[in-house]
């Protein structure tokens, strides 16, 4: 993935990734992957200089990483592939399709973005600033919602391939 690779490589290069680097890059495949927030919050610590404790645990646990419960952030800050291409020119020659939700080609941060509102439905649903993202979930054909599940399921699986 061009965008993980580019971040986290600045990240280890130079100390310092930029807000959309570190939060709807990083964070963002994190949280949607399911990594430990704690360990998420541990490895910005190390690896940022600018990184204090005071302004980084708010910071990673309740925005980036909504392990806080909602109390900072009051939606999970995640998205698709989408977001990331208007953002930035990492989808530029990714070898994934930043388009497709499913199959081996599809950007993984689109299977993990559905598949982290399934995951989480009980409890983000009522959320009135993502009930769309539901509206949107529930007009998938449910073999696309299948196919969704199953890429992210793969993607989970192995994430070192990435």
């Amino acid at each position: 993935m061009n965008c993980l690779a580019a971040s986290i490589g600045q990240s280890l290069r130079y100390a310092y990734a930029h807000h959309i680097q570190r939060l709807m890059v990083i964070g963002n495949f994190a949280l949607l992957a399911g990594l430990a927030a704690e360990a998420v919050h541990r490895w910005y610590l190390g690896v940022y200089i600018d990184a204090f404790e005071w302004v980084e645990l708010p910071n990673t646990l309740g925005m980036s990483q909504f392990a806080d419960g909602g109390l900072l952030a009051t939606k999970p800050y995640v998205s698709s592939a989408a977001y990331i291409d208007r953002m930035s020119d990492y989808c530029k020659g990714c070898r994934y399709d930043k388009k497709a939700r499913s199959g081996d080609r599809a950007c993984p941060f689109n299977a993990l973005y559905w598949h982290f509102f399934s995951r989480h439905r009980d409890k983000l649903q009522r959320n009135p600033r993502v009930s769309m993202v539901y509206r949107n979930l529930d007009r998938f054909a449910p073999a696309e919602r299948d196919a969704i599940v199953r890429r992210a399921e793969a993607v989970l699986a192995d994430l070192d391939r990435l």
